[in-house]
């Protein structure tokens, strides 16, 4: 068997295991308003695979609990899971959601519950762990006193310095990362865009230590590939301000999509030259794909 058939053989264990977590799942949470699977033909594609009958890998498995909150009625975790397609030997991508909680106490759970999912050893199942864990502690987070709700870097010298951040990803497929993506840099009011797809390309935009802060968030999803490939940083002043900054706001950009094996999709890097040209970054293609882009003149 050559190592192409090896990673074939790898990931139908995977999805096999992968299928055992769900199925245990659905038996504890029978209904839909308590667990639903975004796109639930994935697990058919799945289970073809794993069978033989598919050569295409299915997308990647993502699904929503909605949980109670011991001791506060009423009150529901939104848990969002999204399984890299060598889960377990990969950790998953979670998050967890409540209008309860502020920013800042939805980050320390968030933060806390990604360093118990780091504990685990690879090859593990974990998400029914993640539960177990969030009903014996997500009600302490509710009650966390958030102060000013003022990032912890927010006095130091990072401040002073504009930077930005060219971030490469194997893939941005996941409906989680790319929500994920967008709360994070706008609760830290940073610009830029996010270019889901395959690549992934993220640029932000603001003071260093709130791209830092963001860079920090993202390292702590679950990535096949995350690359920062290009740091700019600059000392902040008025002038600075009006000449450094490319982007007025952070938005998720789309260009016209070509489908690939499996639903992936693939933005036309064309337009993507043409959308960094607009924005007077077109230098950043080169960085992101080894190539010099070009743009004919004929316009």
């Amino acid at each position: 068997m050559d190592a192409y058939s090896n990673h074939d053989a790898d990931l139908s264990e995977y999805f096999e295991l992968q299928l055992s977590e769900i199925e245990l799942l659905n038996s504890m949470y029978p209904n839909e308003s308590e667990f639903s699977i975004t796109l639930p033909t994935v697990l058919s594609d799945m289970k073809l695979y794993i069978g033989g009958k598919r050569n295409r890998l299915p997308l990647e498995l993502d699904f929503t609990l909605n949980l109670d909150v011991p001791d506060r009625s009423q009150t529901k975790l939104e848990l969002n899971v999204a399984l890299p397609h060598e889960y377990p030997m990969l950790k998953p991508h979670v998050t967890v959601r409540s209008p309860g909680l502020n920013r800042l106490q939805q980050k320390k759970l968030n933060d806390a519950l990604y360093e118990y999912i780091k504990s685990w050893d690879d090859g593990e199942l974990c998400v029914l762990a993640v539960i177990t864990w969030l009903s014996e502690n997500a009600q302490n987070y509710f009650s966390l006193q958030s102060g000013n709700d003022i990032p912890e870097n927010a006095d130091d010298n990072s401040k002073d310095t504009l930077c930005r951040l060219w971030i490469y990803s194997h893939h941005i497929f996941s409906k989680f990362k790319r929500r994920d993506i967008l709360d994070i840099a706008q609760d830290l009011k940073l610009a830029g865009f996010s270019l889901p797809g395959k690549p992934g390309l993220i640029c932000v935009e603001g003071t260093k230590g709130d791209c830092t802060e963001f860079h920090q968030q993202l390292k702590k999803m679950s990535w096949k590939k995350l690359s920062l490939v290009k740091e700019e940083t600059i000392e902040s002043s008025e002038s600075s301000q009006q000449t450094f900054r490319k982007f007025q706001d952070f938005q998720e950009i789309s260009f016209q999509v070509r489908r690939g094996p499996a639903k992936e999709y693939h933005m036309d890097m064309g337009q993507f030259l043409k959308y960094l040209e607009d924005h007077n970054c077109a230098y950043a293609f080169q960085d992101l794909f080894g190539i010099e882009g070009h743009m004919s003149n004929d316009k």
